[in-house]
């Protein structure tokens, strides 16, 4: 029984110490995680409106207006949505006649080799240049979508692009 009592007490000693432990490194490095990512995220709306100077936040971390020169060119928006693994979170950029200028994933759980392959250039790559509404899958629908889907990976493109389309047709814009 006393030895049992000693491991309990050295064990809690050692529990303490690690939460304790764990718990400065987070208080010491949660400013400079989340400065790493608003700068993550400003590279983002970047690369997915190139053309814009600057970003005016419209709706606290999910839209802002791309402006060049002083004058509105268009939207950027951030969509979450649910793919196979998990979350995924993406923006993408639109001009006023709905034609999207780019897509890029921010955050994705997707099965490695497979649904993970949606941040990459050939998937996104389909994206700037459509009309909203031609952001469907050519699978599902046959008359409209320009956006092939990765072999094997079919719910995690179609996840990412039914909520670009859902959040582009909620934008509105032009088509």
């Amino acid at each position: 029984m006393k030895g049992t009592l000693k491991l309990a007490i050295i064990l809690f000693i050692v529990c303490g110490l690690a939460a304790g432990a764990l718990g400065f490194v987070n208080a010491a490095t949660k400013d400079r995680i989340a400065e790493y990512a608003r700068i993550a995220k400003l590279e983002a709306l970047k690369k997915v409106f190139p053309e814009a100077d600057e970003f005016k936040e419209t709706d606290s971390g999910k839209a802002w207006d791309a402006v060049k020169g002083g004058s509105s060119i268009g939207s950027v928006h951030l969509v979450a949505t649910q793919g196979y693994s998990g979350p995924i979170e993406a923006v993408f950029g639109m001009r006023a006649d709905g034609t999207l200028t780019g897509v890029r994933v921010l955050l994705q759980t997707e099965t490695a080799g497979l649904g993970a392959k949606i941040v990459g250039d050939k998937f996104l790559g389909q994206f700037a240049g459509r009309l909203r509404s031609e952001v469907a899958l050519t699978k599902d629908d046959a008359a409209n979508g320009r956006i092939d889907a990765i072999a094997a990976a079919t719910i995690s493109s179609r996840a990412v692009t039914k909520a670009i389309r859902a959040a582009a047709d909620a934008a509105g814009g032009g088509n």
